[in-house]
């Protein structure tokens, strides 16, 4: 992938609502990425609504790199509407465009990572990365997030969901739905639709922070799951993660009263579950739209600027062991 000839073309959107403490060390971590098969053309910055310092802290990155630049949405209509309105206004030029989360980071080889394997299989649709939370274990809610993107791990290897950063053909980009609250989702249904593959890159790993809040973990697990409910009324599609009994399979093979929080942790992660995919059910039901989402404020990652992507991802700890019969 030497010949600058046959690199792919890398347009990157970032919705952004009030992103004030992550959004500058995230773009520096997405223009620090090392790149051969990729050339990042553009980063644009939708900033909904914003009333914190969001505008100027992407202006002041922006000054040393005119790949970036702000597209300013004056009220916050929802991230599908942020990613729709970018896809009006995107480089028409590109072969690939990237949907980033605004609240992770990028650590070193993810882009590459992402896009290299569209160039070898001309069947491939999208792609996703590997979301590593940086909550820290030893309490209920942070080992229940970890556990939680575990699982997602175990599951999206096997069949892929993708989520919190996604690269997908140009070609295959549509406006999604504007009542959807499951962005990548959406755009899996879309690519499946046309008969295109998914695929799961766990090398490709971004930083993430879950909700350090239990009222705030549920709200957010209900509206991912109202969602999905809402994707497979309207499209028929559902991702690999609500497949519940497979989901489940790979849970129990963490039970171990040998790791009694550990366990402790999967039980209460499950009981809660059941809850919001009940809840996500009754939201169906009463036309509950969660396009536009209740933020979660102990879920904001308040990274320093001088974060770069070269900073080491952290990895499953050693207080959450690995699954029996690995």
């Amino acid at each position: 992938m030497g010949d600058d000839s046959v690199r792919l073309r890398t347009s990157i959107v970032v919705p952004a609502y009030n992103e004030a403490g992550s959004v500058a060390a995230l773009l520096r971590s997405i223009v620090g990425q090392e790149l051969r098969a990729a050339e990042l053309c553009e980063i644009v910055v939708v900033a909904s609504g914003c009333t914190d310092g969001t505008h100027a802290q992407v202006e002041e990155v922006a000054q040393a790199d005119s790949r970036i630049r702000l597209l300013v949405q004056p009220d916050r209509i929802g991230k599908v509407a942020a990613i729709n309105a970018y896809l009006l206004e995107r480089d028409p030029t590109a072969d690939i465009v990237v949907i980033c989360s605004a609240d992770i980071h990028l650590q070193a080889g993810c882009l590459e990572h992402l896009v290299e394997p569209f160039a070898a299989d001309p069947r491939l649709g999208m792609t996703g990365g590997r979301p590593v939370p940086t909550n820290r274990p030893g309490t209920l809610l942070g080992d229940m997030v970890h556990l939680l993107w575990q699982l997602h791990h175990d599951r999206a290897v096997e069949s892929p969901k993708l989520g919190e950063i996604v690269a997908v053909r140009s070609a295959l980009m549509r406006p999604l739905p504007d009542r959807s609250a499951v962005d990548e989702a959406s755009a899996e249904a879309a690519v499946r639709a046309r008969g295109y593959e998914l695929r799961y890159i766990a090398r490709a790993e971004v930083s993430n922070r879950g909700p350090d809040n239990m009222g705030e973990y549920f709200d957010q697990r209900r509206r991912i799951n109202a969602g999905h409910y809402w994707l497979r009324r309207s499209s028929g599609y559902e991702p690999s993660t609500f497949a519940w009994r497979r989901v489940l399979r790979l849970a129990l093979r963490r039970v171990s009263w040998r790791r009694p929080r550990q366990t402790l942790a999967l039980v209460v992660a499950a009981a809660v579950e059941l809850a919001a995919r009940s809840a996500g059910r009754v939201d169906l039901r009463r036309g509950r739209s969660h396009s536009i989402w209740k933020v979660s404020p102990s879920a904001r990652p308040q990274l320093d600027a001088a974060n770069t992507a070269s900073s080491p991802a952290p990895h499953l700890p050693a207080t959450i062991d690995p699954p029996t019969g690995r």
